[in-house]
């Protein structure tokens, strides 16, 4: 008998066996006519006038629960069991209901079937009166299915917005209200209705998927109510027409709402038509800015509200603290907050920090989290988090070129993205081509609601959660990401650009580090040298902004990981070498610095046949810094030896104008002052400043500027002349300043300079870099 049970293919055959016989009734029929039969039942008084529905559910929970007890006694419910449930009080009896049983058998599906026939019974006796009866005006109808609330009370928020809007439609009769999907613009609507609905006449609330027109044809019930009979020989233009027509009949002050869920090919012309009626207010619900409807931008939800509707949802307990965080996060998303609210309620063990994680790591379609939530819609659906967040936010029905552009701007951060930026990214010598295209998509997604513009249209942000969906759907190509390796390259371009005016190029940084943030490491493999690159150039030029103390670690990790992928021959590598150098504390790691810089130099010799742009620079900026290494360590003939190597590379390549010319006379210097030969040392500095003054603009570099000033304050105050020392570290600090530069070279420059002015005639001054020091400080910190 064991055996038989196990074996699925007999079971189904013997399930397929039993036939069920209910005279000459069908099964549908008599099932129905028991069913109507038991309710007659229950609506004798000995049940106490009870909610014959409500009992009839109760009873079908009891037996179920019954049916699965593991004594057999236990298995049936008698009158001693009905009269204990009939004790109960109403709520008491609600809690009992098994609401997933009873949605699984499909109780609430024949209680509409049965309303469906009664309203169908009904017609068919009064349809040949009402043909003759047809009113010219409709009053206080709801001439469409309006998703009214059950529970206001459930809505937070947006109390005063419902009033202005109130207002601007007494005003201007129509307005579109706009923001990001999942914001919550269905649900203000029905919180408006809520409140206001007793002030207008005729309601029509329309769901509007593909277009508004046929949301309007396809409406039976707006049909039904203004009592039209559309001939199937016209088109669907045609009788959208004549039910507009019809609308106009409806008397005055209506209100009509269309909840367009897809912007994407809409015809506005349809719109149009709808807000030309005569009659009625309009509210146009959408993701799109729509500039000529008196557009109307819905508010996210405050901090009180968010934090309300997460707990209506969520009984389990949270840091409020990283609530403030993961709301910051997702930008006060409506649909987000509810989603995770429910998750972590269905859920055994899962955390709001969990899921906050999960969201910043881009791991959103984790197993854990694959719990089924009640959505409590129209289809009453049952979802996990993650398949419900990808339908919402779906861009399937863009254009390519537009899907592509929005793509590419998943990669960077959410808001802040300059316009300038975007097309100077590309190159300056492709400026005027890229700006026409770059408008015109971001033109047409702006539109469409998926980009907001921000700063007087300077700049656009994309919704966060937008952004992670994007991002998992490009995870899941056959060739990941690799088709924004030009943006990727270009953007390492504007980087390197700012070797000699780091300022220049710092506006790039931030969408360096949102790019390689946003692309894991495990879906870098058709790009990951483009991303090697970007990420040495962007370690190096925010070395001069941002303090960080593991920054040794960060290019140790980097080098470690170009070795493995491109080999340790690469001609990259000599550039990480020298920047992981650079960062080294010279007091204890003097003898590590020298090691980089040496492999650093074999590298460039290895590959100085296959020098691109910049490498030749790169190679002397080494030698270089080698040659103070050496400097420093006391060793002359090895210092004489790189200046030597420097002075052939210059000659064979009659390459003169750069702005390691001037660090090369600071060497000098330095050997001068170390035989106390200040004068001589100052000279060889000053003709690096000269040197820095005659050449380009666009090749002098500002940073060793004012480290030339600095070693002029240094040897002045070897000569002991302190008012001289205080002219030249202001300048230096001056410089720095105006470069923006914030790291811990700039940190030691104030220090020197406070120092200075504390044993000169006039200490206060020290006060007010005291003051500029701990800004420094903390904006390093943050």
């Amino acid at each position: 008998m064991c055996e038989l049970i196990s074996d699925d293919a007999l079971l189904v055959g013997f399930c397929r066996c039993v036939h069920w016989e209910f005279g000459e009734l069908t099964t549908e029929e008599a099932i129905y006519a028991l069913r109507q039969e038991i309710l007659v039942l229950l609506t004798d008084k000995v049940f106490g006038n009870r909610s014959v529905e409500i009992i009839f559910r109760v009873l079908l929970s009891e037996i179920n629960r019954c049916s699965q007890e593991t004594d057999a006694s236990l298995r049936s419910v008698d009158k001693t069991d009905l009269q204990k449930l009939l004790d109960l009080t109403d709520a008491e009896i609600q809690e009992r209901i098994d609401p997933k049983f009873i949605r699984l058998i499909g109780i609430e599906l024949e209680e509409i079937k049965d309303r469906i026939k009664n309203v169908e019974l009904v017609q068919e006796n009064h349809e040949a009166a009402l043909k003759n009866l047809k009113p010219r005006i409709l009053e206080s109808t709801d001439l469409s299915l309006v998703p009214y609330l059950i529970n206001v009370d459930n809505v937070f928020g947006w109390q005063n917005e419902i009033k202005e809007v109130f207002d601007l439609i007494a005003d201007k009769k129509f307005i579109s209200i706009h923001n990001f999907g999942g914001v919550g613009k269905t649900t203000f609507a029905k919180k408006f209705l809520a409140q206001y609905r007793d002030h207008y006449n005729n309601v029509i609330w329309l769901n509007v998927e593909n277009s508004v027109s046929e949301s309007i044809v396809l409406n039976t019930p707006l049909q039904k109510n203004l009592h039209i009979n559309l001939s199937k020989e016209t088109t669907v233009i045609e009788q959208f027409n004549m039910i507009l027509n019809e609308l106009d009949k409806t008397g005055e002050n209506n209100l009509i709402i269309l909840d367009i869920q897809k912007n994407h090919d809409q015809k506005f012309s349809e719109i149009n038509r709808i807000l030309s009626l005569r009659n009625w207010k309009k509210i146009v619900l959408t993701r799109s800015n729509l500039k000529n409807l008196n557009p109307y931008l819905l508010p996210n939800l405050n901090y009180e509200s968010a934090y309300n509707l997460f707990k209506l949802h969520c009984s389990k307990e949270f840091d409020e603290t990283l609530f403030r965080e993961f709301l910051e996060f997702i930008e006060y998303n409506t649909l987000t907050i509810e989603l995770v609210s429910k998750t972590i309620e269905n859920s055994y063990d899962l955390t709001l920090e969990f899921i906050y994680d999960a969201l910043k790591t881009q791991n959103l379609n984790s197993n854990l989290l694959k719990i089924d939530i009640d959505l409590n819609d129209e289809e009453n659906r049952v979802v996990a988090i993650f398949d419900f967040i990808l339908q919402s936010f779906s861009i399937e029905n863009l254009e390519n070129k537009e899907k592509y552009f929005l793509q590419y701007l998943a990669l960077l951060p959410p808001s802040d993205i300059v316009i300038e930026d975007l097309i100077l990214i590309c190159g300056r010598e492709f400026y005027d081509g890229n700006k026409l295209s770059y408008l015109n998509s971001i033109n047409a997604l702006e539109k469409k609601g998926l980009l907001q513009y921000e700063n007087n249209k300077k700049s656009i942000r994309i919704h966060k959660i937008l952004q992670e969906t994007i991002l998992y759907r490009l995870r899941n190509e056959n060739s990941p990401f690799v088709g924004f390796i030009y943006y990727i390259t270009w953007l390492s371009h504007r980087l390197a650009e700012g070797y000699n005016n780091p300022k220049e190029s710092f506006k790039y940084l931030k969408y360096a580090e949102s790019i390689l943030r946003n692309i894991k490491e495990e879906f870098r493999t058709n790009i990951y040298q483009p991303l090697l690159l970007l990420e040495n150039e962007y370690l190096h030029l925010s070395s001069f902004f941002f303090s960080r103390e593991n920054i040794d670690k960060l290019w140790e990790d980097l080098i470690n990981r170009t070795e493995k992928y491109l080999g340790k021959d690469a001609r990259c590598l000599a550039t990480m070498y020298n920047n992981l150098a650079s960062t080294l504390n010279v007091e204890n790691s003097l003898d590590t610095i020298i090691k980089y810089q040496r492999k650093a130099n074999q590298l460039y010799l290895q590959n100085i046949g296959n020098f691109k742009d910049g490498d030749l620079l790169m190679y002397i900026t080494s030698l270089h810094n080698l040659a103070q290494a050496y400097l420093l360590k006391d060793d002359p003939i090895n210092v004489v030896k790189c200046l030597h190597k420097v002075a052939t590379l210059r000659k064979q390549n009659y390459f003169y104008n750069d702005a390691q010319i001037g660090v090369g006379y600071t060497i000098l210097s330095q050997i001068h002052r170390k035989t106390k030969n200040f004068d001589e040392s100052d000279a060889f500095i000053k003709e690096a400043i000269k040197y820095h003054n005659s050449i380009p603009a666009e090749k002098r570099n500002h940073f060793l500027l004012s480290n030339y000033y600095n070693k002029l304050a240094e040897n002045s105050i070897f000569k002991n002349n302190l008012e001289e020392a205080l002219s030249h570290q202001l300048q230096c600090v001056e410089i720095m300043e105006e470069q923006e530069i914030r790291n811990t070279y700039s940190v030691k420059m104030y220090e020197f300079l406070i120092n200075l002015y504390k044993i000169s005639t006039v200490p206060e001054v020290s006060k007010v870099y005291i003051n500029k020091l701990e800004l420094l400080k903390q904006q390093n910190q943050n």
